[in-house]
């Protein structure tokens, strides 16, 4: 619930010692192109559909509520399938619906975050409830669940304990 928050604070205090960098020309075209794709696109999906099909899988009490390992790898494989297939053809007819685009976008990849840490976590807590891991387990999961890109560009999770001093 607070993973916003702390990346958003962990963000502002990365950024202020940040320095310049220049982008070559080339680079922002590039990146203008890709913003731009599902505007040119004339086959594709629309981002409503998607964002209803990836509803579908999450919403469910057991998955967001009640999850095993089984259905959380059956989630996590059909949010791959979006990832890999649908969200690259993604197709927008105006301005709304390339916004629509990208926060489709981003849905699916806050899902894979979110079930590749519950699968990882194992144990019950809070409101992460695992029917095949039903005690809280401080001994092992006093611990954030932190996630970053690894150098070959797929998701990486770390166990990390929490300081003693953590602000929520």
């Amino acid at each position: 619930a607070v993973q916003g928050a702390l990346a958003g604070e962990t963000a502002a205090k990365f950024a202020q010692n940040v320095r310049h960098v220049d982008v070559r020309a080339k680079r922002l075209t590039q990146i203008s192109a890709e913003i731009h794709a599902p505007l040119l696109r004339q086959r594709g999906f629309s981002p409503r559909w998607v964002t209803q099909a990836l509803q579908g899988i999450m919403v469910p009490n057991f998955i967001l509520y009640v999850k095993t390992e089984e259905r959380l790898k059956a989630a996590l494989t059909y949010v791959e399938y979006l990832r890999d297939h649908q969200a690259p053809l993604l197709m927008a007819d105006d301005l709304h619906e390339l916004r629509q685009a990208h926060e489709t976008v981003n849905m699916i990849l806050n899902a894979e975050m979110k079930l590749r840490a519950s699968l990882m976590r194992t144990e019950s807590r809070g409101s992460h409830y695992r029917e095949d891991y039903p005690e809280r387990n401080d001994n092992e999961w006093l611990a954030w669940i932190k996630i970053r890109q690894g150098a070959d560009g797929r998701m990486e999770l770390v166990k990390h304990p929490i300081p003693a001093k953590a602000s929520l």
